[in-house]
């Protein structure tokens, strides 16, 4: 709570200094959110998570600074996030799906953070992007904790491992930092390279040898209606070749990601992992939104199965379709199906939101598990819960 209060006076003071040399900008938001929630009776059964009805509660919000001088740029955001449930008692696994994206830093070298736990809840306060920018010529420069944001999929993104999406969560303003150098080069007006050297301690312990990063994201304007972007690289300690290619209509976006990665180098067991996807995107009229990816991910076998990891829902292959409705302009349905192909796991999920003004939404929230599938295939898909809840959200 202390570095909280540090940070928002040092952004408070440098926004006061910014009518003399520089500019500066402060925004943030915050979000409450309540949810009733419904085990899956298989979880009881096979995977020892034996509560039948809770409640679960969450806090969350960003404080978001940014000080400009020259060529320059200071960026910083401090996320804070609080829950309180029942389930905290137990060693249930629920909680880990109510917050997830779990993981604030997705390559983390210095921490800067504090984490408290008590039987029924659980605080964080994360410094989950921290970083100074320098533009010189054609080129940018980037050091710290970044974000790292790119590639079109918003239920699967593969291509992209440095920045989980949210599409399936109930947390939406969130993403996660990197530590690390980031090297960015402006060819011309259209190809563009991203180097990105990051550095991790959390796989072998905070005091263990660094698992590095070292990657390159380019992107090529073809044509004014045709981009190809290809990533290639070692990460976590595995090989990573893949790319994204897009193509834009008047109304709409078709678009498709792969991503391969080897075995571990470091003769750890392990196998290769292909992930795919197709998507399409189109605005069919001022009101309505449609939305399909569809997509494969391949089970890493050596990851524990009861477990919710890197990926929101545990699903191999699947379809996924997705559509925004406003009914007014103060009012947007929505609804996502996605269904595995494979097991014949679905889901529902519905996001209804109402803007109150003064850049105030409340929000009707429900996922609901339409199809349990066969668990055999992905065990994990028993840990899916039935929620039904509402959030108030505000920014500023």
């Amino acid at each position: 709570m202390k570095s909280f209060f540090c940070l928002f006076i040092l952004l408070q003071s440098l926004q006061g200094w910014s009518q003399s040399k520089i500019d500066s900008e402060v925004s943030g938001n915050m979000e409450v959110q309540g949810r009733h929630s419904w085990n899956n009776e298989l979880a009881k059964e096979d995977l020892a998570q034996n509560w039948d009805e809770e409640d679960f509660y969450l806090v969350y919000g960003n404080l978001n600074g940014k000080v400009k001088f020259k060529n320059s740029k200071l960026e910083a955001n401090l996320f804070g996030r609080h829950s309180r449930s029942d389930l905290y008692e137990a060693p249930y696994l629920a909680p880990i799906i109510y917050t997830y994206p779990n993981k604030l830093v997705a390559r983390d070298v210095f921490k800067l953070q504090h984490i408290e736990e008590g039987e029924n809840y659980r605080t964080e306060y994360i410094l989950n992007k921290l970083y100074y920018e320098w533009d010189y010529d054609e080129n940018r420069f980037m050091a710290g904790r970044i974000y790292i944001n790119y590639g079109l999929g918003e239920v699967f993104n593969p291509i992209n491992p440095f920045n989980q999406p949210t599409a399936l969560t109930s947390i939406s303003q969130v993403a996660q930092g990197n530590d690390g150098l980031n090297f960015t080069f402006f060819v011309n007006d259209k190809y563009t390279v991203d180097f990105y050297f990051l550095g991790d301690k959390s796989l072998e312990g905070y005091e263990g040898q660094i698992d590095r990063t070292l990657w390159a994201h380019g992107e090529y304007q073809v044509t004014n209606d045709f981009q190809a972007d290809f990533v290639i690289g070692e990460d976590q300690n595995r090989h990573k070749l893949g790319g994204q290619l897009e193509y834009s209509f008047s109304e709409a976006m078709l678009f498709m990601q792969t991503l391969y990665q080897t075995d571990y180098t470091d003769d750890t067991e392990s196998h290769p992992l292909w992930d795919v996807l197709l998507g399409y995107d189109q605005q069919l009229s001022n009101t309505f939104h449609l939305r399909g990816e569809s997509g494969y991910q391949k089970q890493n076998r050596y990851v524990t199965a009861g477990s919710i990891n890197d990926r929101f829902l545990p699903i191999e292959y699947f379809l996924a379709i997705a559509a925004q409705y406003d009914i007014h302009p103060l009012v947007q349905l929505g609804g996502t199906v996605v269904n595995d192909l494979k097991s014949g796991f679905t889901y529902f999920i519905t996001k209804n939101k109402i803007d109150l003004g003064h850049s105030t939404e409340f929000e009707i929230f429900a996922y609901i598990p339409l199809a349990k599938g066969d668990t055999i295939e992905n065990p994990a898909q028993k840990l899916v819960t039935t929620d039904v809840g509402m959030a108030l959200r505000t920014f500023f």
